[in-house]
């Protein structure tokens, strides 16, 4: 059941059908801790302002069918309101999808939940994505030997097809290889050394065969209105064609894409954390390495305006460091677009599993205070946090049942053109807000991330 306390009312915009009214949904107020700057080196615009507060618009029970990265969302039912779907897994087999609003009501369920499906530290094959455009969003999966379609509102089977190979179920993604106006193209692929892209019966149009990374990610490199596909260090045209490759270490463990030099004439960067080998680099759209640097274990990258006083984006990164035991830390490093390392954290917090930090740029928390960083699954005593370019914590996200690991994504649940931040482990779901949300417009289409969503994340 989803939480009601404090008395709170918040218009999610719940439709409820069978008297043609908007619902009014009750929901929980939690205030933000405080915290002093973790780095000096100057103000940032707006900091304390964004500090101001949070509150907590929803907590789902989730026990029994929680996950840890199998969590996706997406509007399901049409209501302009975000839904959520958690996916069990056995090696990365799906198992159990179940659907639930932020009611805590579920929609519907396929396959056999279990208290022991959850734990996953890799991508799931499965997306939320309106694949028609019709305001409902379907779940596209990879299940039971099959890749299949599944309709958001009902959990139906739409279309399915046989998986083009037994391990095609890492991970899965939504493209635009046809153009803009033409559906999405589903693109799967296996742990590291292949990837398909399925026609619209999901029949495999083309394959390709390389060093693919964790997640490659769709982008319009060249601006000719059909997608590339940029796929561990290189990039595939729309029919699977190398456009270029560079030589780096390792593989892909996540790719950023943004105009991080701040110079539009010469297109967007690509920023790759190579996770054996350790580095960081940033590629131009050409396929140059603009700059790279070494790091113990590069894990995680992301870009965004994280420092507003300085020109162009900016490049984060996880260091893993090298110890893979419970006494194990990891850092968070911060460069300036032209490589430069403007400050890398040293941790101070206590407890064990402190490796394994995932990072996610958020650019829509609150207006004025730059882009964000939002760091997650750390281990040790740290909950979810949002950071500024300067290391600061700007909030901070507990749940009511803390686990071993708590994951957390950014999304506009609400649809008033924000994002709320979502917090997980295997027992339950929170949604957390800057404001309560109010809604003067039609709600916004989704970030194209969202139909991408991965453990690997890099895109805002």
């Amino acid at each position: 059941m989803a939480d009601t306390l404090k008395g709170r009312l918040v218009p999610w915009r719940l439709a409820c059908v069978a008297e043609g009214l908007g619902c009014l949904l009750a929901l929980s107020c939690a205030p933000l801790s405080h915290h002093q700057p973790a780095h000096q080196g100057g103000a940032a615009t707006g900091f304390e302002a964004a500090r101001a507060g949070v509150v907590r618009l929803a907590r789902i029970d989730t026990r029994g069918f929680g996950t840890w990265s199998g969590l996706r969302v997406g509007d399901m039912n049409g209501d302009g309101i975000g839904e959520v779907v958690l996916a069990q897994n056995v090696k990365q087999e799906i198992t159990c999808l179940t659907a639930v609003d932020m009611a805590g009501r579920q929609l519907w369920q396929w396959g056999a939940c279990s208290d022991e499906n959850y734990g996953t530290s890799y991508d799931l094959a499965v997306q939320v994505c309106d694949l028609d455009e019709d305001g409902v969003a379907e779940v596209v999966c990879a299940r039971g030997g099959e890749v299949v379609v599944l309709d958001g509102r009902s959990g139906r089977v739409v279309k399915a097809a046989p998986l083009p190979s037994p391990g095609a179920m890492d991970a899965l993604l939504l493209c635009h290889l046809g153009g803009q106006a033409a559906p999405p193209t589903v693109v799967i692929k296996d742990r590291y050394r292949t990837l398909w892209a399925l026609g619209p019966g999901l029949e495999v149009l083309w394959r390709y065969e390389g060093n693919v990374g964790h997640f490659p990610w769709p982008y319009d490199l060249d601006g000719d209105g059909r997608d590339e596909i940029v796929c561990g260090h290189l990039a595939l045209d729309d029919d699977g064609q190398v456009l270029w490759e560079v030589e780096l270490p390792g593989h892909a463990d996540a790719v950023a894409i943004g105009d991080i030099d701040g110079e539009p004439a010469n297109g967007v960067e690509i920023a790759v954390a190579t996770c054996v080998g350790g580095v960081v680099a940033v590629v131009g759209r050409d396929g140059v390495v603009r700059w790279q640097t070494p790091l113990q274990h590069a894990q995680h990258v992301v870009v965004g305006d994280f420092r507003p006083d300085l020109p162009g984006l900016e490049v984060a990164a996880v260091d893993r460091g090298v110890d893979r035991s419970p006494a194990g830390v990891d850092a968070l490093v911060l460069f300036a677009a032209d490589g430069t390392m403007l400050w890398r954290e040293h941790r101070s917090d206590k407890g064990t599993d402190r490796w394994l930090t995932v990072i996610s740029p958020v650019a829509r928390w609150n207006a004025g205070v730059g882009d964000l960083i939002l760091a997650y699954r750390r281990g040790g005593s740290l909950v979810p946090r949002l950071l500024d370019g300067w290391g600061r914590v700007v909030a901070e996200f507990p749940i009511d049942r803390p686990t071993a690991q708590h994951f957390a994504m950014h999304a506009d649940l609400s649809g008033d053109g924000r994002d709320e931040i979502v917090v997980w482990n295997e027992q339950e779901v929170a949604v957390f807000a800057i404001e309560f949300p109010t809604f003067t417009a039609p709600p916004p289409r989704p970030a194209r991330r969202m139909c991408n969503w991965t453990h690997y994340s890099g895109m805002p």
